[in-house]
């Protein structure tokens, strides 16, 4: 059959050329509709899912997203608004943080009329009008509590005296709506200005008429119903050619080092390790923002000054000791005890730091629990201060001290440590706490599980908890009183350093049986105050954390939330730095600062920003910080034995405000555009049939 060739009309190629011009204009500038139309805010604080073996918790907008009418809360009476007389629902609130209670979003919930909650924090916001608020429960970890199942005298304590008398369980409720943090002043100040130009009832309370101003909430959570369910879904979703990460346990890495190198080749004499142990890890309700300034950098900053101290004064005596210090930073502690448990977990499978590998012959020693001599815990030690000096307490385990040998050797731990800080001048009171009183939560539960050691939790608080804001977002450098321009004239990293000279005091005669005062670097502990509570792209987080993303270095407070897998950007800056404190400089170049073997006794770490290049060599080195209940095969989900504590996944978050018509004027515009696209298809239908009258053409020939 022969081809045809025809002769497009010249109707046909107007339209088109319209077609392509159309399509090329929105390539270009298709955004600027949805600009003109959307303004996005701040929206990377959303509350999320997390579940357990038995339930989930947190919250969750709808797959598209939650809109509704934004109503400004600035007293009770605003909130009565919204459900006796708004006509406008779904609503959503913005509400300052002191009516972030459970109490008002169980109303909102219950009302019916409320699609989203935004909380907002101004700039000026003042933490203490709140008096005290914490999200945690009263027991905080009871459900892992040393005392729980085995010593029924000590299992109650935390019921009739409380640990967290502030606490309110908030973190652990479910809502079936979003809830969003905003804390940048420029997007408060949009939705408030907006908000008096259009949404606030007039003054006799009466709404406004359409157009209104709305938000559009989205923070869709993939997972759902608990852990067990969430994970049997990812597992499942993975075999899949599109994954969907349903979610992930939490985890993360523990930090730890020792202060003289442990060579596997030599052995390790039992009851030679005092593990000296801080948790690095806080929480709240919110995505980004867990400052934990009193629950986690108060301890994780004593332990990292007494290393360093401890370090510099490593002399002849201390590197020739039988004995050795264990420095360990957990991760995971608000949720479980997990990276505690989990090395609790690899020691009693003789799998701690590593499995032994038979055909090394550097690679650093195996330790199991009857190596530990010693246990002390850094806690809560951020409120100790007084109006001229600090006091501090020292918890003890009744149950593992009714073995008499335990007790004797907790007793010289206890004497040695009050007389430590005497020795070093610190101006630090250690009191006992009465031995019959059960251990707060602590790190040091895990072990005592499996293993009586003689131990020591030291913290701020004698009974209750003096942090008024445990797991908050309060929990901030406010709350513990530091002043970063204070210079000399701050008392808080003072403080801190008084409590790490005691600690490297006391160390230093466990190790020689020497008693020797140990000063500290009161600038090192100011700056990495400064830096995990007030600016994480401090000078010196830039030099060890150069391999880091640049997107990770803002000027606001260290994210302390423990997340899924083992990427977290502080958790690799933590373990730099205290590579550059308890290790020591080597003369080698960037080709050849590189680590050869995770097993090895030493590692490197090098870092081009600090002296023009150098290269660390130090026994620092993580290790896994994921619950034992995620490796154990058929794991009892509800047996409680160990932490089941998932996160679910997400794609996006985000807040967007806009004005939206009345429900007539949105039905008005629709039924306009389809008038519209009739008569335009009326008008084109006419005019190709007419084209050769209306253009004035000739018929074109049928075939060439």
């Amino acid at each position: 059959m022969a081809a045809t060739c025809v002769r497009p009309s010249p109707l046909t190629m107007f339209w088109c050329y319209c077609f392509y011009i159309t399509t090329f204009l929105t390539l270009v500038h298709g955004d600027r509709v949805m600009n003109k139309i959307y303004v996005d805010i701040q929206g990377d604080m959303a509350c999320f899912k997390r579940f357990n073996g038995t339930h989930e918790i947190g919250c969750t907008s709808g797959f598209y997203g939650n809109s509704g009418v934004i109503h400004v809360i600035q007293n009770q009476s605003d909130l009565q608004w919204v459900y006796d007389k708004g006509p406008h629902k779904p609503y959503v609130l913005a509400i300052p943080p002191q009516f972030h209670t459970p109490q008002v979003l169980k109303q909102a919930e219950d009302s019916g009329k409320v699609s989203g909650i935004v909380v907002m924090v101004e700039e000026n916001f003042n933490p203490q009008v709140l008096g005290e608020f914490s999200g945690e429960s009263h027991c905080p970890n009871s459900e892992l509590d040393l005392y729980k199942a085995s010593f029924p005298e000590y299992s109650g304590y935390c019921e009739k005296n409380p640990w967290n008398p502030d606490g309110t369980s908030f973190l652990f409720m479910s809502w079936n709506f979003p809830v969003f943090l905003v804390d940048n002043q420029t997007s408060i100040d949009y939705i408030k200005q907006y908000y008096e130009d259009f949404n606030k009832p007039d003054e006799n309370g009466e709404p406004q008429p359409w157009p209104l101003l709305c938000m559009e909430l989205n923070s869709n959570m993939f997972g759902t119903t608990n852990a067990e369910v969430c994970m049997r879904r990812s597992n499942l979703a993975g075999s899949q050619l599109h994954h969907v990460n349903f979610c992930d346990p939490l985890s993360d890495r523990n930090i730890l080092a020792t202060l003289n190198p442990m060579n596997a080749s030599v052995e390790l004499p039992e009851k030679s390790v005092t593990v000296v142990a801080a948790r690095m890890d806080a929480t709240s309700m919110f995505d980004n923002i867990s400052p934990g300034a009193n629950s986690a950098v108060s301890g994780l900053v004593t332990l990292l000054v007494a290393a360093d101290a401890l370090n510099r004064y490593k002399d002849a005596k201390v590197e020739s000791s039988t004995k050795n210090i264990l420095f360990v930073l957990f991760q995971g502690e608000s949720w479980g005890y997990i990276g505690s448990s989990r090395m609790v977990w690899d020691m009693a499978r003789g799998e701690f730091p590593f499995k032994y590998q038979e055909n090394l012959s550097d690679q650093m020693s195996q330790i199991n629990l009857t190596h530990i001599e010693h246990f002390i815990e850094l806690n809560q030690v951020g409120e100790g201060m007084r109006a001229t000096d600090s006091l501090l307490f020292l918890h003890t385990d009744p149950v593992s001290n009714s073995d008499p040998q335990i007790s004797s050797e907790t007793r010289k731990l206890l004497t040695l440590l009050q007389n430590s800080s005497s020795v070093a001048n610190s101006s630090v009171t250690l009191e006992e706490v009465k031995p019959e009183i059960p251990l707060p939560p602590a790190s040091f539960q895990s072990f005592l599980k499996k293993e009586n050691i003689s131990g020591i939790v030291i913290t701020d608080h004698k009974e209750g908890f003096k942090n008024k804001f445990y797991q908050n977002i309060f929990d901030d450098y406010k709350n513990v009183k530091y002043e970063a321009d204070g210079g000399a004239s701050d008392r808080y990293h003072k403080h801190i350093s008084h409590v790490a000279s005691a600690l490297a005091t006391t160390l230093y005669t466990i190790l020689t049986d020497e008693v020797k005062p140990i000063t500290v670097n009161e600038t090192l502990a100011d700056t990495l105050l400064y830096c995990y509570m007030q600016n994480i792209s401090c000078e010196m987080f830039k030099k060890f954390g150069e391999k880091i993303s640049p997107s990770f270095f803002n000027e606001k407070p260290a994210k302390m939330y423990v997340s899924v897998g083992e990427n977290n950007g502080l958790t690799y800056l933590t373990e730099k730095i205290l590579a550059g404190l308890v290790g020591e400089k080597v003369d080698l170049d960037s080709d050849s600062c590189k680590v050869t073997s995770r097993y090895s006794v030493y590692q490197l770490f090098y870092s081009a920003s600090i002296d023009n290049g150098t290269c660390f060599q130090s026994t620092v080195r993580g290790t896994v910080a994921q619950s034992p209940a995620f490796s154990i095969e058929g794991y009892d989900w509800q047996s409680g034995e160990y932490s089941t504590w998932t996160e679910s996944g997400w794609q996006m978050t985000g807040l967007m405000i806009y004005l939206k018509p009345s429900v007539g004027e949105e039905v008005g515009l629709v039924c306009g555009g389809v008038v519209s696209l009739l008569l335009s298809l009326g008008v084109v239908y006419f005019m190709n049939s007419r084209a050769d009258i209306i253009f004035g053409l000739p018929t074109p020939p049928a075939a060439c």
